[in-house]
């Protein structure tokens, strides 16, 4: 898997990620996309910022678990076998999607508005 970014290499070159730095590129941009920003896709993406807003409770985040696995499972058919498991700590949701292709982990910080992958969010925090 490869995503193509706007950002340069070293040698001024456009970058291009792969492997699993790819999936989680493509994983945050599933979560974070607004269903309807892509005509041709108007079921695309789960939203996690306009949603997040409005409600942080657990049956909140049964739905977001069963939301970004079905997205997943869709978008990304190539990561099998999706297991989700969520935990929201001190304004920090933590994302461990588990697939056949390995582990994702991802910390979504609801105050700074920010996601990525969470080399810092130790998995016992979970």
């Amino acid at each position: 898997m490869q995503s193509h970014t706007l950002s340069l290499n070293k040698f001024s070159r456009p970058l291009v990620l792969n492997g699993s730095d790819a999936v989680y590129m493509h994983l945050i941009h599933l979560i974070l996309l607004t269903k309807g920003k892509y005509q041709s896709h108007p079921d695309m993406g789960v939203g996690l910022r306009e949603r997040y807003k409005f409600d942080n409770d657990k049956e909140f985040l049964v739905n977001l678990s069963e939301d970004i696995k079905n997205q997943v499972q869709q978008y990304l058919p190539e990561l099998q076998f999706v297991d989700i498991s969520l935990n929201f700590r001190n304004g920090v949701l933590g994302i461990i999607i588990d697939t056949t292709n390995g582990v994702y982990v991802m910390a979504y910080d609801t105050d700074k508005d920010t996601m990525d992958a969470a080399a810092t969010y130790v998995l016992g925090d979970l």
